[in-house]
């Protein structure tokens, strides 16, 4: 007898189903399989359906002759469901030639074996497909998680230089945080009255959110003189100041050309460029009007002229908030989109708890 302590076999962890109407080829599969998977047998797709997802196979075996069962809407029915779609299926066919090949194929499956199989080629081609199944949704994992590593390294990246922003213009303390907010409890509410829902999908409000407080990145270019002027501008100062726009869209453009493909860029161009253009066409620094102004411009309108009108400047005293909300009322349809300037009616009092929030935020670290 040997002293050498026996060596334990791992279970198996992976699920495999067999869907089959002959009980006899079940016992036959789950023989094959079961020493590397475990194995669930059904004998149709209907008896199997209300358990896949709990049972999260990594592979089907599916015998395509199934009595009142059609192959094809078999296969549809797993493919369809998102949890199931990327699940590999293996087809038993009752023969092996071209043209039932290329119609199993068709049909949506991964692979096929005659129903003269062999024990070793289910086990090979099994394990193949799971083998691939495995790495593929591995690396989608890996996919996701670099993919956020990236977006925090960039909300990083853009908190710092919101911060280096309004390290320059001292007179805007806190104006980039809060108008991210604002921006982000406006785009929730355009989205609960049902406005541009065709624009306002998940990955335009993302990148509308994140680029909220770059809004003013452009104002790094201006003199300190004019930035910081305690007092206020002449006409020819503000003309110098509204350049902000200019000098920011061109610095994302700038940008734009060394990256292939990036929204994220391309909302923050168009915000910076048009945070102040008007509705009515009286706005800067091109003049646009009505939809010609860039959705992610119009929507920044109202956070920006709200934080503005709420907050101290040397040249004047915070408006009161029902003093702020009357303003962008009486603005709306010509300073302000009718559909936007509803919205913040609608969510006005959400304002002011942010505002009153990031106000009490701010002395207590002082």
């Amino acid at each position: 007898m040997s002293d050498q302590p026996e060596q334990s076999v791992s279970s198996p962890t992976l699920h495999v189903v067999v869907i089959d109407d002959s009980k006899m080829k079940q016992r036959f599969l789950k023989a094959i399989l079961e020493n590397e998977y475990i194995v669930h047998t059904f004998s149709s797709v209907k008896e199997a359906k209300p358990h896949l997802e709990e049972i999260g196979p990594v592979c089907f075996l599916m015998d395509m002759e199934r009595p009142g069962e059609d192959p094809v809407a078999s296969i549809r029915t797993i493919k369809d469901n998102p949890k199931l779609s990327e699940t590999p299926i293996i087809m038993i066919t009752p023969t092996s030639d071209v043209e039932t090949e290329q119609r199993v194929l068709e049909c949506g499956c991964d692979d096929y074996v005659g129903n003269r199989f062999a024990r070793e080629i289910i086990k090979t081609r099994v394990n193949h497909l799971v083998e691939l199944f495995e790495f593929r949704k591995n690396l989608e994992k890996r996919v996701a998680q670099k993919t956020q590593s990236v977006m925090e390294l960039q909300d990083a990246i853009m908190l710092m230089l919101s911060d280096l922003v309004e390290c320059r213009d001292t007179l805007t303390s806190g104006h980039a945080q809060r108008t991210r907010d604002y921006m982000e409890c406006l785009v929730c509410q355009l989205q609960a009255n049902n406005h541009y829902v065709k624009e306002l999908h998940e990955d335009f409000v993302r990148d509308l959110v994140r680029a909220a407080p770059l809004h003013d990145i452009g104002k790094v270019g201006i003199p300190d003189a004019i930035l910081n002027k305690p007092g206020k501008l002449t006409e020819e100062e503000f003309e110098q100041m509204k350049r902000h726009t200019i000098i920011g869209a061109q610095a994302i453009m700038h940008t734009i050309s060394k990256v292939h493909d990036n929204s994220f860029l391309r909302v923050l161009r168009d915000l910076a460029m048009s945070h102040h253009e008007r509705w009515d066409g009286k706005g800067y620094p091109l003049g646009l009007q009505g939809e010609s102004i860039p959705l992610s411009g119009r929507i920044m309108a109202i956070p920006d002229v709200y934080d503005a009108l709420v907050s101290e400047r040397p040249y004047k005293k915070p408006f009161t908030h029902e003093k702020a909300v009357s303003i962008i009322k009486e603005g709306i349809g010509s300073h302000f989109d009718p559909f936007i300037g509803e919205a913040f009616l609608d969510c006005e009092l959400q304002f002011r708890y942010i505002a009153l929030n990031q106000q009490e935020a701010g002395e207590a670290s002082s």
